[in-house]
């Protein structure tokens, strides 16, 4: 995740902190239930009524601001994508495109062949060497789902 919020002015700042609030209380409530979902795996607390409620649809937050179509109201940008230049040199060598799928998948893809690889893979691209090392990188604002 690529915070942004320290190079905003702090006009923006105030505007973009109800949105991060919002992330933050997510957070929170994952890692509450992640403890709880532990615990009761112990035995010593009961199942929590919604995990054995039918799941509600959950929906997507608006991202940008309603007078401003196109902008990030958090200031929290997602890689989306990018390529990547394997080889000594950028006269030689050979470019690779790697595309979030999900979550936890990213698709490879090396010229006619498109490969799916899990993300440790994609954090692995650290260049160096005769190894891949990232070119373009394509960000996306951070979508809250609820």
């Amino acid at each position: 995740m690529l915070d942004m919020f320290d190079m905003c002015t702090p006009e923006l700042q105030s505007k973009l902190k109800p949105m991060r609030d919002a992330f933050k209380e997510d957070e929170d409530k994952k890692v509450e239930q992640l403890r709880m979902s532990k615990t009761s795996e112990q035995g010593t607390a009961p199942v929590s009524s919604d995990s054995t409620e039918k799941k509600e649809e959950k929906k997507a937050l608006p991202f940008s601001f309603e007078d401003d179509p196109g902008s990030n109201n958090s200031g929290f940008y997602e890689l989306q994508a990018l390529i990547t230049h394997k080889g000594r040199s950028s006269n030689s060598g050979h470019y690779v495109a790697w595309v979030r799928v999900d979550e936890t998948h990213w698709a490879m893809c090396d010229d006619d062949e498109v490969h799916t690889v899990d993300g440790d893979s994609v954090l692995k691209l650290s260049g160096g060497g005769d190894w891949h090392c990232a070119y373009l990188l394509l960000y996306a604002p951070r979508v809250l789902i609820q």
